[in-house]
C-alpha cells in the first residue's frame, strides 16, 4: 500500500470518528459501527494516541493528540518538498558549472 493511500486511510477513520461525535470514552463506539477495519492503519493510529481504546472493544478519538499527528504530518511534509526543491536547486547548479 503507497504512502497516499495510507494518508486517505487515515483521514477517512480520523473523519468517521469525528462525523460519530466519538470523541470521549463516553461516547466510545465500535469499530463495526463506524465501518472501520481494524488493521494496520488503525493500530498505527492507535499507538500513536489519535484513538484511545475505551474498553468492551469501544474506541474513541483524541482530538488534542488528533492535532498534534496531523501538525507532524504537515511539518513532515514541508521537510520533504523543501529537501527536493533544494536538490533540484543543487542539480541545476551543478548541471550549469560543468
Amino acid at each position: 500500500m503507497g504512502g497516499e493511500t495510507i494518508l486517505i486511510k487515515q483521514n477517512e477513520y480520523i473523519r468517521k470518528f469525528k462525523k460519530a461525535d466519538a470523541i470521549d470514552p463516553h461516547s466510545a463506539r465500535p469499530l463495526d459501527e463506524l465501518r472501520v477495519r481494524n488493521n494496520h492503519i488503525f493500530r498505527g493510529l492507535l499507538h500513536k494516541g489519535v484513538f484511545v481504546e475505551a474498553g468492551n472493544d469501544r474506541y474513541y478519538i483524541d482530538l488534542d493528540q488528533t492535532a498534534e499527528f496531523m501538525a507532524g504530518r504537515r511539518k513532515a511534509a514541508l521537510f520533504i518538498g523543501l529537501a527536493i526543491i533544494i536538490g533540484i536547486i543543487v542539480l541545476l547548479l551543478l548541471g550549469k558549472l560543468k
